[in-house]
């Protein structure tokens, strides 16, 4: 379900490929078993409406992040003239020069923090890829390893993140200690990241 926003780079939609769809039409189908009142559903409706902005307004401006980065230096016509005007060359290039052939084991962080602010693994993923593709490719690194370290960063940035807390926590009428969860949460996702990061620095080369 390819959707031609950028000439020659369709975005494929692949909506059947989506769990939230999934869940979409299994609580459709469901309906008609659970019989809500109009009550429900009106209450129902009104928590939807406080509650999804936030979380997609986050994971929207992320996404638009990532394609100002990943786009960035390309004329009127798409086409990047000047690979150095990239935004991605640039912090790869930088990245590469600070971090060197420790590169691998900071990815797993930036998968980390970029999931954190989102709210989603797939904006960190989208947001990071081209970046770790570009710097390990300058020293001599596997990307697509590097991009799947950062990848379980941002899956594990679900258990800390104020947006994914915020949703789990309404789901189950307990808004209010998303703080507490966080206490225990957060330590054990810096340490599987922390595991993480070690493996791929080892593994990378």
């Amino acid at each position: 379900m390819p959707v031609h926003i950028i000439p020659g780079a369709p975005e494929k939609v692949r909506l059947f490929w989506q769990a939230y769809f999934w869940i979409l039409v299994s609580t459709l189908l469901a309906l008609p078993f659970l019989k809500p009142t109009r009550a429900q559903l009106q209450a129902s409706g009104r928590k939807w409406l406080k509650r999804a902005p936030r979380p997609v307004l986050a994971a929207a401006i992320f996404f638009a992040i990532a394609y100002v980065i990943n786009h960035s230096g390309k004329g009127i016509d798409w086409v990047l003239a000047d690979p150095s005007r990239n935004m991605v060359a640039v912090l790869a290039s930088a990245s590469a020069t600070a971090l060197g052939h420790l590169y691998p084991a900071v990815a797993p962080f930036l998968g980390l923090l970029g999931g954190f602010i989102s709210g989603s693994e797939t904006s960190s993923i989208v947001m990071l890829t081209e970046l770790h593709l570009s710097t390990a490719a300058k020293i001599g690194a596997s990307g697509l390893l590097i991009a799947a370290a950062s990848g379980i960063g941002g899956g594990l940035a679900s258990v800390i993140s104020p947006a994914k807390l915020q949703n789990a926590s309404a789901s189950i009428d307990r808004i209010g200690e998303e703080s507490q969860v966080i206490r225990t949460t957060f330590v054990i996702s810096l340490a599987i990241t922390a595991v993480c990061a070690v493996m791929a620095l080892i593994w990378a080369f």
